[in-house]
């Protein structure tokens, strides 16, 4: 193994009965040359305070028991280090002290980039991206109350709309808060210092450990709510670096204090739940990047800033990302990988401005921008996988892209950013943009954002035509395919999951499953909607594998909320024709249901409730997608086996936004979006039953409000079978095009289509796999995923 970095970080997997761990570096792939020994690590991570010379290293990890007993030992791990790796060595925090006290403005604003700023708002203020708008917010800011401290939970009872109520105030005044911060150090106007100053030392009046904590135990019995707290520590640490000048002596320590107190909740929650070797707390992930900040504004005035420093550099360097790796994908899905990424990169960013320590050296941060050009590209119309998937693209998004390409100077990303366009067919007045449906600027702080970061100089933007058409994601298991990756009139590309993460946190219960998009429409889509984490609609349908182009078994999917519930990609290979991917997934039918989907499930619908365990063991449920990404005539083929230890009922799920023409007889069926169609033809080892609803088992509610309609189409077996086949066909083409002709195919145990010069073939005798000759030319096993016959002559493609 190759590492990409010097030196990496270390982490391994926890032995439940160990009490600590002992580390040990070789030099050379052997364990004969100790260079290194740490003893009694109580996580199970490490870093260098030095880079590693190159050469060869190997490391082991010795398990003890509490009275210093050796339990055993982790295999021999081996590694290479190569020349000029980036560096990316941990810091000792007592120097990295010493170096930021001589920076007056450790957070975004150094001297060059404020001057920079400072003389473009004077002189061109309309190229500077959303300064009018932020500077209107501000305005209008100044003029409004304070917000008073929310009150605990209305009567003791959780309700979303309490929950909203109380971090709302958080979330939208601390924005303005750094709103009116950043147009003072632009401007030098008064009013707006004396603004941020005010409400600066308001939000250091609310209680630390009070409904706006990040989960302290309250009296009421619930916690403090974390929404609200995250918020508060960020931005009252950046407003605090901005104006820490500008403070009397009483409002400096009441600032500080409230920051410390924050400050070491986060700490102390990250010890609790041993978060840096069990790094799966979704919220917990996202404040990393919110105590680094806090870290960076205080240290020196805050002598715990050392230790939050510590210990969120230890996270980044070793375990972080939780829902990634080198790879740069994010298995929560497209619209958190943008969100969480533009919160981590903030610390990213700030700490590199204003020290040596370059955390954008890392792997997943060099990849991540990649994520988003092959599996959200600006002409999307949604996003993919996870809550929030039905989204389009936002201004978080395009910030996002941009700092990665001025950090990596790369002009496919720039590329990326300069075509998101959120705003596209949307007609915005400012009036709306100030309404309450467009709070989401307190959450992000967009304008703020982009207003500070920079943008790529001496830099053009290359469209990534000339990439390859397809990429797998194997840290997350995806995978992208494309026919014209960077056109969009042209670009027809599939986007397949099989995911080792599972449907735990914000990704869904949809392993094995896909979506087809064509010449910038969705055509396949992930149907549900994202009102609230944990409602009815989203843990009913939304999540559910039934509201995903994938099979249920019995009527049954995936398990929800579970990292067990995970697939696999199995093989995945790229040509100038074919890209072919295989995805299995059986082990997620077989856990029990999620006792929150039970719960869910009694208060809100009427249908009787399931066993909470399969009454058959899924035994295979494995799917090869082959594209032939034909710039041209693009054809997409589906295979699907699923095998089950008693008889079952199979369905063959797709969804759309648009109703569907559909030929029961036939097995057929058209979906059209805008001037894109699908023809989609569909074999089957057993007869189906056909049907397609715009119905869900529980609606979104308000919050889907306006949103498109969505249709849900089944394919259905009529008989019960330990086993079925489906081969599917899908071709996508322009509206008003002849489509490619095609002809079904019938041998013995063997069905499939003619397209041109190919021949797609899939086994439907018993089992998976099968021998069969072809045109009694040439003996063919069906355990090859694709072969080529008689290429000179003709294409002959055989899927198994």
């Amino acid at each position: 193994m190759k590492v990409q970095v010097n030196p990496p970080g270390f982490t391994w997997t926890k032995n439940e009965k160990a009490y600590n761990y002992d580390f040990i570096l070789f030099k050379g792939k052997n364990n004969k040359e100790i260079l290194l020994k740490k003893e009694r690590l109580s996580n199970t991570i490490t870093t260098l305070k030095k880079e590693l010379d190159p050469a060869e290293y190997s490391w082991i990890i010795i398990y003890n028991d509490s009275l210093e007993n050796v339990l055993g030992r982790s295999k021999l791990r081996t590694f290479t280090v190569g020349k000029k790796l980036p560096s990316l060595v941990m810091p000792d925090i007592t120097e990295l002290k010493e170096q930021l006290k001589k920076i007056s403005s450790r957070i975004f604003l150094t001297p060059s980039i404020l001057t920079n700023l400072q003389d473009n708002v004077a002189k061109t203020p309309k190229k500077v991206p959303f300064w009018e708008l932020c500077r209107s917010l501000a305005d209008s800011a100044i003029s409004q109350p304070l917000y008073p401290e929310p009150a605990p939970y209305k009567d003791s009872i959780f309700e979303v709309s309490e929950w909203r109520r109380i971090y709302r105030p958080a979330k939208t005044g601390t924005a303005n808060m750094v709103r009116m911060a950043l147009v003072w150090k632009i401007t030098n106007e008064q009013k707006y210092l004396d603004g941020a100053k005010k409400w600066l030392v308001h939000f250091a009046s609310w209680n630390p450990d009070g409904i706006t904590s990040f989960r302290v135990p309250q009296a009421s019995g619930f916690m403090g709510n974390t929404e609200a707290s995250m918020p508060l520590l960020e931005r009252m640490a950046i407003v605090y670096d901005w104006v820490k000048n500008e403070l009397s002596t009483d409002e400096k320590k009441a600032v500080l204090s409230s920051l410390n107190d924050r400050g070491n909740q986060m700490l102390k929650r990250y010890t609790d739940v041993k978060f840096i070797s069990e790094p799966w707390d979704n919220h917990t992930i996202r404040s990393l990047p919110f105590t680094g900040i806090a870290a960076l504004s205080t240290l020196g005035d805050l002598p715990d800033a050392e230790k939050w420093l510590d210990y969120v550099l230890q996270c980044y360097l070793t375990s972080f990302p939780a829902w990634g790796g080198d790879d740069g994908g994010w298995s929560q899905g497209l619209s958190y990988s943008s969100t969480y990424n533009l919160y981590q990169t903030n610390f990213v960013e700030a700490l590199n401005l204003c020290s040596t320590v370059n955390l954008y050296n890392k792997p997943f941060f060099q990849n991540n921008g990649y994520f988003g050009v092959y599996c959200f590209p600006p002409y999307a119309t949604r996003g993919a996988f996870g809550d929030g998937g039905e989204d389009a693209h936002r201004p978080k998004d395009k910030i996002l892209m941009q700092r990665y390409a001025n950090t990596y100077n790369d002009p496919v990303l720039l590329w990326q950013a300069e075509n998101i366009n959120p705003n596209k067919n949307k007609k915005v007045s400012s009036e709306q943009l100030l309404s309450e449906k467009y709070l989401w600027k307190g959450y992000y702080m967009e304008d703020v954002i982009s207003i500070l970061s920079l943008n790529p100089t001496n830099l053009k933007p290359i469209k990534p035509d000339k990439l390859p058409q397809s990429k797998l994601f194997n840290d997350i298991g995806w995978v992208a395919m494309h026919s014209d990756l960077g056109n969009a009139e042209n670009d027809v590309w599939i986007l397949f999951k099989s995911s080792p993460y599972g449907s735990f946190s914000h990704s869904h219960a949809d392993q094995n499953s896909f979506q087809i998009n064509a010449y910038g429409e969705s055509l396949i889509i992930d149907s549900g909607y994202y009102p609230w984490y944990g409602g009815p609609h989203h843990f009913l349908w939304s999540r559910q594998t039934k509201a995903h182009n994938a099979i249920l078994v019995n009527g049954r999917g995936q398990n929800v909320q579970s990292m067990e519930a995970s697939g696999t990609i199995e093989k995945y290979s790229f040509d100038d024709e074919f890209t072919i991917v295989t995805g299995e997934c059986s082990r997620g039918y077989n856990l029990p249901m999620n006792k929150k989907v039970i719960e869910l499930w009694k208060e809100n619908l009427k249908e009787p409730l399931p066993s909470p365990i399969i009454d058959t063991k899924v035994q295979d449920v494995r799917r090869t997608i082959v594209f032939n990404h034909d710039k041209k005539n693009p054809w997409i083929i589906v295979k699907d086996y699923i095998k089950t230890e008693d008889s079952a009922t199979f369905d063959f799920l797709l969804h759309s936004l648009e109703k569907m023409e559909m030929d029961d007889a036939k097995q057929q069926l058209l979906v059209q979006k805008g001037n894109a169609m699908l023809d989609i033809y569909i074999l089957s080892s057993e007869q189906l039953r056909m049907k397609q609803t715009d119905k869900f088992n529980v609606d979104p509610g308000k919050n889907a409000a306006g949103s498109p309609n969505q249709w849900h189409f089944s394919a259905s077996s009529l008989n019960k079978k330990k086993e079925v086949h489906f081969l599917t066909l899908m071709i996508p083409h322009h509206k008003g095009t002849k489509p490619l002709e095609v002809k079904q195919i019938k041998y013995d145990h063997v069905k499939g289509f003619q397209i041109g010069n190919h021949k797609i073939l899939g086994w439907f005798g018993n089992g998976e796999n099968g021998d069969f000759y072809m045109d009694d030319t040439k003996e063919l096993n069906a355990k090859l995923i694709i072969e080529h016959i008689n290429k000179q002559e003709s294409k002959k493609t055989i899927v198994h």
